[in-house]
């Protein structure tokens, strides 16, 4: 079933989409409302994604629908990221895009340390 939504997705369709959800999250008024996100989130990893990720899948879904995805329900979107693995292991264009636009949804997390050491005297 997938892959009939995707028959007539094209790679060009999918790079000019991607394209420009990169350049829509550059804008200021969106710069600002995920820094605006983050400081109210401060430390909460689950405040900061509550809240990060319906923002950033709004943007997502307010460009695809003008490069003829579905802007009903979540379906668009999801055709949307079904056509984005689909080529992006045939075009390293698509692959760099793709790990741009997730670090859009989830940004990159401290690591924890691994170890600790502690004093056992």
């Amino acid at each position: 079933m997938a892959q009939n939504r995707l028959s007539n997705v094209t790679v060009e369709q999918v790079k000019a989409a991607m394209k420009e959800i990169l350049e829509a999250f550059d804008k200021p008024q969106n710069k600002a409302k995920i820094q605006e996100i983050e400081q109210e989130a401060g430390s909460d990893l689950v405040k900061l994604l509550q809240e990060r990720l319906p923002f950033a899948a709004e943007i997502q879904k307010e460009v695809i629908k003008c490069h003829g995805f579905s802007d009903d329900g979540d379906q668009g979107s999801l055709t949307f990221t079904h056509a984005i693995k689909l080529f992006e292991n045939e075009d390293e264009e698509i692959a760099s895009m793709a790990a741009d636009l997730k670090t859009k949804f989830i940004p990159s997390l401290p690591h924890p340390p691994l170890f600790v050491p502690r004093d056992v005297t």
